[in-house]
Protein backbone atom coordinates (compact mmCIF):
# COMPACT_ATOMS: atom_id res chain seq x y z
CA UNK A 1 0.00 0.00 0.00
CA UNK A 2 2.94 2.51 1.04
CA UNK A 3 4.58 1.86 -2.01
CA UNK A 4 1.70 2.20 -3.95
CA UNK A 5 1.40 5.89 -2.66
CA UNK A 6 5.25 6.07 -3.47
CA UNK A 7 4.93 5.24 -6.94
CA UNK A 8 1.86 6.12 -8.39
CA UNK A 9 1.77 9.43 -10.11
CA UNK A 10 -1.84 10.00 -10.80
CA UNK A 11 -2.96 10.06 -7.94
CA UNK A 12 -0.59 12.82 -6.32
CA UNK A 13 -2.11 16.28 -5.98
CA UNK A 14 -0.29 19.23 -7.64
CA UNK A 15 0.35 20.47 -4.63
CA UNK A 16 3.01 17.49 -3.72
CA UNK A 17 4.40 18.60 -6.37
CA UNK A 18 5.85 21.85 -6.16
CA UNK A 19 9.75 21.62 -7.77
CA UNK A 20 12.71 22.65 -4.95
CA UNK A 21 15.02 25.24 -5.99
CA UNK A 22 18.42 24.34 -6.61
CA UNK A 23 21.83 26.70 -4.93
CA UNK A 24 23.52 25.11 -8.37
CA UNK A 25 23.86 28.41 -10.35
CA UNK A 26 24.69 30.67 -6.98
CA UNK A 27 27.69 28.84 -5.46
CA UNK A 28 30.96 30.16 -5.56
CA UNK A 29 33.42 28.74 -7.67
CA UNK A 30 36.42 28.30 -5.43
CA UNK A 31 40.35 27.22 -6.63
CA UNK A 32 42.00 24.26 -4.93
CA UNK A 33 44.70 25.31 -1.93
CA UNK A 34 47.16 22.13 -3.25
CA UNK A 35 48.32 24.64 -5.90
CA UNK A 36 49.70 26.92 -3.62
CA UNK A 37 53.30 27.10 -2.42
CA UNK A 38 53.42 27.81 1.08
CA UNK A 39 56.90 27.97 3.35
CA UNK A 40 56.42 26.44 6.72
CA UNK A 41 58.47 28.53 8.56
CA UNK A 42 56.84 31.37 7.72
CA UNK A 43 53.13 30.09 8.26
CA UNK A 44 54.26 28.82 11.87
CA UNK A 45 54.38 32.37 12.58
CA UNK A 46 50.88 33.66 11.60
CA UNK A 47 48.24 33.89 14.44
CA UNK A 48 46.33 31.56 12.90
CA UNK A 49 48.83 28.44 12.53
CA UNK A 50 47.46 27.37 15.95
CA UNK A 51 43.58 27.40 14.81
CA UNK A 52 44.89 25.26 11.54
CA UNK A 53 46.71 22.75 13.28
CA UNK A 54 43.64 22.33 16.11
CA UNK A 55 41.55 21.90 12.93
CA UNK A 56 43.58 19.36 11.17
CA UNK A 57 44.11 17.15 14.84
CA UNK A 58 39.98 17.61 15.26
CA UNK A 59 39.43 15.24 11.76
CA UNK A 60 38.70 11.53 12.94
CA UNK A 61 40.87 10.30 10.14
CA UNK A 62 44.13 12.63 11.41
CA UNK A 63 45.88 9.62 13.24
CA UNK A 64 45.87 7.29 10.23
CA UNK A 65 46.44 9.73 8.34
CA UNK A 66 49.89 10.45 10.05
CA UNK A 67 50.46 6.81 10.92
CA UNK A 68 49.84 5.99 6.99
CA UNK A 69 52.37 9.09 6.16
CA UNK A 70 55.24 8.16 8.85
CA UNK A 71 54.91 4.36 7.63
CA UNK A 72 54.42 4.07 4.17
CA UNK A 73 55.68 7.47 2.30
CA UNK A 74 57.90 8.92 4.34
CA UNK A 75 60.78 6.08 4.36
CA UNK A 76 60.75 6.46 0.32
CA UNK A 77 60.62 10.29 0.22
CA UNK A 78 61.67 11.89 2.91
CA UNK A 79 61.65 14.88 1.86
CA UNK A 80 58.10 14.99 0.52
CA UNK A 81 56.75 18.53 -0.12
CA UNK A 82 53.44 19.13 1.88
CA UNK A 83 51.86 19.82 -1.71
CA UNK A 84 52.61 16.29 -3.04
CA UNK A 85 51.47 15.13 0.48
CA UNK A 86 48.08 16.53 0.13
CA UNK A 87 47.77 14.92 -3.48
CA UNK A 88 49.14 11.82 -2.13
CA UNK A 89 46.89 11.36 0.22
CA UNK A 90 43.72 13.24 -1.19
CA UNK A 91 43.94 15.61 1.97
CA UNK A 92 44.12 19.78 1.88
CA UNK A 93 47.42 21.61 2.36
CA UNK A 94 46.55 22.59 5.48
CA UNK A 95 46.49 18.87 6.83
CA UNK A 96 49.73 18.37 5.04
CA UNK A 97 51.23 20.65 5.92
CA UNK A 98 50.79 20.15 9.46
CA UNK A 99 51.42 16.23 9.16
CA UNK A 100 54.70 17.60 8.01
CA UNK A 101 55.32 19.58 10.78
CA UNK A 102 54.09 16.92 13.60
CA UNK A 103 56.43 14.09 11.67
CA UNK A 104 59.57 16.47 11.52
CA UNK A 105 59.50 17.58 14.90
CA UNK A 106 60.23 13.81 15.70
Amino acid sequence: MKQMRLTDQTSASSENNIPIESDVGTQEETTSTRLLDVKLDELKKHPLWPILVETAQRNPLFPGVVSYALNNILPSMPNITPRELASRLSISLGEALVILDRLRQR
